[in-house]
């Protein structure tokens, strides 16, 4: 190739300024490049809400800025409010609304908040109103993990793992964090008890008198649940109190639903004794010495239990045996108030 005319070499200045360049260019890339390894997870959580916001054409509250009037000290929000009704509930939670709805759900609001101190330390703060202390314990309680542990706060609350669960009242709160560390969860307590202190409620949610009505003995701790619809798969059977126990090296549940009169409650049993037979293919046996009016149902290696006794619906399901099923209907029998003469 032929020489070009008037070639002029770069001096040495020209050089060097061009792999300075050169090497800021590799810098600015190397940064970028860690930056986007290490991306504020805030950022995320943003840009997810933003995105649900627009599928579930949600918009932010714009009213109420915050859950919260004033958060407790070292708490940042990260995002808007969400609220969603009851026609948007499965849009937020895709898989479990029906267990709310079904227990009176009225709305939901929920927030994003981080910890000042560690942007990734975050957790989302579910606001529930169910309509009444009843409605809140029953998603409560239908929703404890096995292994978790109560805590004293609010009307009822246990934590599992990174989760902290509430109910106040008429509300249902669940905070979920990013990780289950002690300063994360000790921001969500404190964030609970903001809400439980600032929030007022009409009634309380207590559901002593009727967890009272079950045996102590055997009784699995924490196991006593409101099931509020559809329990044991019949969809007359609502509002209905049951519990584990142990039975040998398995447990047994018994069950209560307090009804309005002694009839309801005789209308009920024999409606609920037809479901396991007709509907679930068992077989009734021969009545039992006792309680007097029980049923046994041999389902198919697993034993039910049913009898009324004034306003009360009682009985055991899924015993390992005629013989325990018998036992345990006599024992919860024993433990209802006695039926006027």
């Amino acid at each position: 190739m032929p020489a070009i005319p008037n070639a002029r070499r770069p001096s040495a200045v020209e050089t060097a300024v061009s792999l300075g360049v050169l090497a800021l260019f590799a810098a600015v890339l190397a940064w970028m490049l860690v930056a986007q390894r290490h991306f504020n997870p805030a950022v995320t959580v943003a840009a997810a809400a933003a995105q649900s916001a627009g599928k579930t054409g949600t918009a932010p509250a714009t009213a109420a800025p915050d859950l919260l009037a004033s958060w407790p000290a070292g708490l940042r929000p990260m995002s808007a409010v969400e609220t969603f009704t009851a026609a948007t509930l499965s849009d937020k939670i895709d898989g479990k609304a029906e267990l709310y709805l079904s227990a009176g759900f009225v709305a939901m609001r929920c927030q994003r908040v981080s910890l000042a101190a560690n942007p990734t330390a975050w957790m989302e703060f579910f606001v529930y109103d169910m309509g009444a202390p009843a409605n809140a314990f029953s998603v409560h309680s239908s929703q404890k993990r096995p292994g978790s542990a109560d805590v004293a706060l609010g009307d009822y609350a246990y934590r599992a793992g990174n989760v902290l669960c509430v109910v106040h009242g008429r509300y249902y709160l669940e905070l979920v964090a990013a990780d289950d560390q002690a300063a994360t969860m000790m921001a969500a307590s404190a964030l609970a008890q903001a809400f439980v202190a600032t929030t007022a409620v009409e009634d309380h949610a207590d559901v002593s008198r009727d967890a009272a009505l079950f045996p102590p003995e055997g009784l699995v701790a924490g196991s006593v649940t409101l099931l509020s619809a559809d329990v044991f798969g019949f969809d007359q059977l609502k509002d209905v109190f049951v519990a584990r126990y142990r039975e040998g090296e398995g447990e047994v549940t018994l069950f209560v639903a307090r009804r309005a009169a002694p009839a309801e409650a005789s209308r009920l049993a024999t409606a609920l004794q037809s479901f396991f037979v007709t509907d679930c293919g068992g077989r009734e046996l021969p009545p039992p010495a006792a309680p007097a009016g029980a049923v046994v149902i041999d389902s198919g290696g697993a034993f039910d239990g049913v009898f009324a006794s004034g306003p009360f619906l009682a009985g055991v399901h899924q015993a390992p045996s005629r013989e325990a099923a018998e036992r345990w209907l006599v024992r919860l029998h024993q433990r209802l108030p006695p039926s006027p003469p």
